[in-house]
């Protein structure tokens, strides 16, 4: 089935600025980082459209998304000869691969959708996607995902947005956490101290939605006891402590150069830096320290 609609270049005014917030943002719980990235919302069942303020736009995107509808037939605007065509999902739960460029949806009437975004391999991981099957396109749940999976669209379905995050650490925490290699569903010290600067560096976006930059520094700072780019860099260092401890524990040389990297620091002289402020060693000294000496036993207490 195909139906015309509106070109995706319509432009159209928001439709009550001022009014009730209609889409809303949640970040995922610590047990679900490195997972789950976000689950987002957006409810106009109780707003009058008109066929242009029905069109959403999304970006390019290196994510796969799990999407979820109420009182709403949703579809993929494309554009064959020159005419936008509507293609309706013709499902209520949907995947979507990664987007090699940005995609326009619509409906032709209002009405409630959420959308869970997952890291590529996180999901690939999780629900035994194929990523490929998936990539650039839109696809029906249930073609995809193993049946296993329908208690977790009918409860995503049924719930209230407040409750979506829950839903999934209740129905992916242990499978993720087994997958991170922990016999359980709570998360480690690695994923709560990321989940933590996550939502610190979220708290920041929001506060400079009314305050300036240098304002938003200091009440980061009088919240947390320290800079946003002072927990960072914390973070950083704690990952690429678990990284080395992983390596040394698989008998693995370090390979210090691609480390940094894949922990977030510049390059091998910011590790470095990093590593000796937090520590007062270079991180070859620091590993050395950490598998022989006794007194490091709280690092590896906590690593």
């Amino acid at each position: 089935m195909t139906a015309a609609c509106p070109d995706p270049l319509t432009r159209a005014p928001r439709a009550a600025p001022d009014g009730p917030p209609t889409d809303w943002l949640r970040l995922p719980p610590a047990s679900l980082q490195g997972a789950l990235v976000a689950v987002v919302g957006r409810d106009v069942r109780n707003v009058t459209l008109d066929d242009a303020q029905r069109l959403s736009h999304f970006p390019s995107s290196q994510l796969v998304s799990l999407s979820w509808y109420r009182d709403i037939d949703a579809g993929q605007v494309c554009m064959e000869g020159g005419v936008p065509v509507w293609r309706p999902f013709g499902t209520a739960c949907v995947v979507a691969g990664t987007q090699a460029h940005p995609t326009t949806s619509w409906a032709p009437t209002t009405g409630r959708g959420c959308m869970a975004l997952f890291q590529a391999d996180a999901a690939q991981a999780l629900f035994g996607l194929d990523l490929a099957r998936v990539q650039d396109r839109f696809v029906p749940a249930a073609d995809v995902m193993g049946r296993e999976w329908t208690p977790l669209w009918d409860a995503l379905l049924a719930s209230r947005d407040e409750d979506m995050v829950g839903v999934f650490e209740h129905h992916l925490a242990r499978r993720w956490q087994a997958l991170s290699g922990r016999a359980t569903d709570q998360p480690s010290l690695r994923q709560l101290g990321r989940n933590w600067v996550e939502r610190l560096a979220w708290q920041a976006h929001e506060w400079r939605r009314e305050h300036s930059p240098r304002h938003v520094e200091r009440r980061i700072k009088s919240f947390s006891g320290r800079s946003l780019r002072e927990w960072q860099s914390i973070v950083r260092t704690e990952g690429l402590f678990f990284a080395a401890r992983d390596r040394h524990d698989a008998g693995q040389p370090f390979d210090w150069a691609t480390m940094a990297l894949d922990e977030g620091f510049a390059d091998q002289a910011h590790m470095t830096r990093a590593v000796r402020r937090i520590t007062g060693f270079t991180p070859t000294e620091f590993a050395r320290r950490f598998a022989e000496d006794e007194s490091f036993w709280m690092y590896r207490l906590w690593v």
